[in-house]
């Protein structure tokens, strides 16, 4: 119902009802746009704004559009589960998007050293990415700690790329051990869920993947962390002919 196109241009408060309808289309399919706009603390006119630069006249037009779209998903079960994912990967064909890899790639590639760094739900990704980045001949090393103290001296990072995976992209400890780094010359690398959060902004390159979060067993919301895991490996395949 959205395209990436339409999608990529965005604000913030924009992407947050986006993601609100992908993630509730049944939920959202019976509000009136009022109940909507309470359940996420904006106003019915940000929404009217949003649907409007999604090419859609008006709420009615869009709920009815909503609701062709639950019917054509119910004929095909399957399909609810791996819409998100496929219209992540159908957009990783699209120029800027490989341009970035490559970009990113040629930055670890005339790095000396890369530095890995995740915390929370971003740490495990971050150990594999580490060792995949090893396997591939990189040299690479993992910042387990995030609350890692600045040392007392100045230290030469040029030659150093920083890779930050951060869901939220705006966890305090991490910005400030990307900013660190930055200010001693090392270039900043992000993967990250949200393409207006503080590290897209302060990185020198960022890979996003703005997708709806899903139910958890435990009754929370969880994000797949598929695309970290592509991104990851997409950038340590790449780096290898570049040598």
């Amino acid at each position: 119902m959205f395209s990436y196109d339409q999608v990529q241009q965005l604000n913030r408060l924009e992407i947050e009802i986006y993601k609100y309808i992908m993630g509730h289309p049944v939920e959202v399919s019976t509000m009136t746009i009022r109940q909507l706009a309470n359940q996420i603390h904006v106003s019915a006119t940000s929404i009217l704004r949003f649907l409007k630069r999604m090419g859609y006249d008006g709420y009615s037009e869009f709920k009815f559009m909503l609701k062709e779209q639950m019917r054509k998903d119910a004929e095909q079960p399957l399909s609810q589960t791996i819409v998100p994912m496929r219209a992540f990967f159908d957009r990783m064909n699209l120029p800027d998007i490989t341009t970035k890899i490559k970009r990113a790639s040629q930055m670890i590639h005339d790095a000396k050293m890369v530095v890995v760094l995740g915390t929370g739900t971003s740490a495990g990704l971050a150990n594999y990415g580490n060792h995949l980045l090893a396997d591939f001949g990189i040299y690479s090393m993992l910042l387990a700690n995030a609350f890692q103290p600045r040392p007392v001296g100045k230290i030469d990072l040029a030659d150093t790329v920083l890779l930050i995976l951060s869901v939220s992209g705006q966890t305090n400890n991490v910005i400030q051990q990307g900013l660190y780094y930055q200010q001693n010359g090392a270039k900043l690398i992000g993967i990250t869920a949200s393409a207006h959060s503080t590290l897209a902004e302060i990185a020198d390159i960022t890979l996003t993947y703005d997708i709806p979060e899903v139910q958890a067993i435990s009754g929370g919301r969880a994000l797949s962390q598929l695309p970290v895991v592509y991104y990851l490996e997409q950038l340590a395949i790449m780096v290898q002919p570049l040598s």
